[in-house]
């Protein structure tokens, strides 16, 4: 099935009853969960739905007629991006180093260019990264708990006092949105505390997207002043820019490739 295609069926499911799991989309679409999560960014890039934990709701309602008014948007649109800063945060992590990799589809991006990293060891809830980095050289530390099937990853009230067991070189995290005003916030809190990621680690990077800058998730987790440094894309718009910059973060960018 075309991306096209897959936008206009989930647009429909969504319809039938202002809400759609990450799990059911996967399930009639036959596609995996990571496609189904992309799928449903790329609808809220367009603005015709809002992703919320698991899945995503409706922004307005969608007639008949309006769904055939509605232009489909343009295939997978920040998936480059994703790409290449996952290809550039890779870059920065060296061999024999102890990283850790938060949930989300730009830290999977970074998995996919470790394999072959010597000495690696990589912590992590997220069961794509667990099946990205599976059958490597990398070992992989999963820090326990209960399987939230929608979103592929674990947690539990003991995640955190697993990880605290650990200090890692540095830790990768993602998120739903930045404020203007420098407040990183998801779609959830099911994540690990940033507080805990932030005392056991050397150095803490978030990897998001231009397109996540300017938007507000539903939960604020920390803020730009925790972070040691950001990698984002060129496309990133100044106002963003300067504000990284008054921050005194260090900031990659990377050159979207298409």
């Amino acid at each position: 099935m075309l991306a096209q295609e897959r936008y206009a069926a989930i647009l429909r499911m969504i319809r039938e009853t202002n809400i759609v799991k990450i799990g059911d989309i996967a399930n009639k679409l036959k596609v995996s969960n990571e496609t189904a999560r992309r799928d449903l960014e790329t609808l809220q890039d367009q603005k015709l739905l809002k992703r919320v934990h698991g899945g995503a709701v409706l922004i307005d309602p969608l007639t008949d007629a309006g769904m055939q008014a509605i232009p489909l948007p343009k295939e997978e649109v920040s998936y480059d991006e994703k790409a290449s800063i996952g290809f550039e945060a890779a870059k920065t992590v060296r061999n024999g180093e102890t990283i850790f990799l938060d949930i989300g589809t730009t830290t999977l991006q970074i998995a996919k260019n470790l394999r072959n990293k010597k000495d690696l060891t990589v912590l992590t809830t997220s069961l794509d990264i667990i099946n990205e980095l599976a059958g490597t050289q990398v070992t992989i530390i999963i820090l326990g708990g209960k399987l939230i099937y929608d979103d592929l990853h674990i947690a539990s009230p003991f995640t955190e006092e697993i990880f605290a067991r650990y200090y890692v070189d540095r830790s990768f995290i993602s998120c739903g949105g930045i404020t203007q005003n420098g407040d990183i916030t998801d779609y959830s809190d099911i994540a690990l505390k940033r507080s805990v990621v932030r005392e056991h680690s050397n150095r803490m990077v978030l990897v998001a997207d231009s397109g996540k800058f300017g938007k507000r998730a539903f939960v604020k987790v920390c803020d730009l002043g925790m972070l040691d440094s950001v990698i984002t894309d060129t496309n990133l718009r100044p106002e963003f820019r300067e504000a990284l910059s008054e921050k005194g973060l260090e900031v990659i960018y990377a050159s979207v490739k298409k």
